[in-house]
């Protein structure tokens, strides 16, 4: 028989956010009265799949976030944010958990249907799932250090991947440490495991499952948890 699927979410939430232009790191900023960290804790959790969630932080964070409950557990986060990944996947392995849901500490509007499609799709498949949604605008490349176009770029068959992002625990922790933490290559876990060869599958994301990196971010984000 088939070991039981047991699911743990990987948040990592070491870094900064420099285009935030703020002295706070964006994961920790308040909107509706609590940290964008703690919605996104909120968001993987409100998935009764999801059984624990590790949160990668830097030592000096960890007394900023009032997130102490049953649920989670916080790990040492590393420089980038792959050694972030990596830290609280090989702490999810050590507890017996099958799967990692990897979701970006700063996406707090995860809808739970997006959630739930993208467990389905990535539990009984090797290659895993990623939340994506289909490129909408026309794209443009730029001249090296100009800003002039250069060149069009077709937007058929491109993706604008998102979190989370589902995966076999082990085959994912193989991914990173084969890819290296420190490959600027390695934007996100499906480019870890498509460099060992695997095709994650798309599930359909969500607008409102935007990534908070701007100040106007902050904007739409709190309309969206308004709703």
């Amino acid at each position: 028989m088939s070991e039981p699927v047991r699911i743990a979410a990987v948040i990592p939430a070491a870094g900064y956010g420099k285009r935030m232009q703020s002295s706070v790191p964006k994961q920790f900023l308040t909107v509706q009265g609590r940290s964008i960290l703690q919605h996104s804790v909120d968001a993987v959790l409100q998935n009764e799949a999801v059984e624990h969630v590790f949160i990668a932080v830097s030592e000096n964070a960890q007394h900023q976030l009032p997130l102490s409950r049953p649920k989670v557990s916080f790990v040492a986060g590393g420089d980038t944010r792959a050694e972030s990944v990596l830290s609280g996947v090989l702490h999810a392995i050590t507890q017996q958990y099958t799967h990692v849901l990897v979701h970006d500490a700063a996406r707090p509007g995860l809808p739970a249907e997006v959630l739930a499609a993208v467990i389905k799709a990535g539990i009984h498949d090797d290659n895993g799932a990623i939340v994506a949604v289909p490129v909408r605008d026309s794209l443009k490349r730029s001249e090296p250090d100009q800003l002039i176009i250069s060149t069009n770029v077709a937007r058929d068959n491109l993706w604008q991947a998102q979190t989370p992002q589902l995966f076999s625990a082990s085959l994912l922790a193989d991914a990173i440490s084969e890819m290296g933490t420190d490959n600027p290559a390695l934007t996100d876990e499906a480019s870890a495991m498509e460099f060992i060869g695997y095709h994650p599958k798309l599930v359909m994301g969500s607008l409102k499952n935007l990534k908070i990196t701007h100040p106007e971010d902050l904007e739409l984000i709190t309309a969206f948890l308004k709703v």
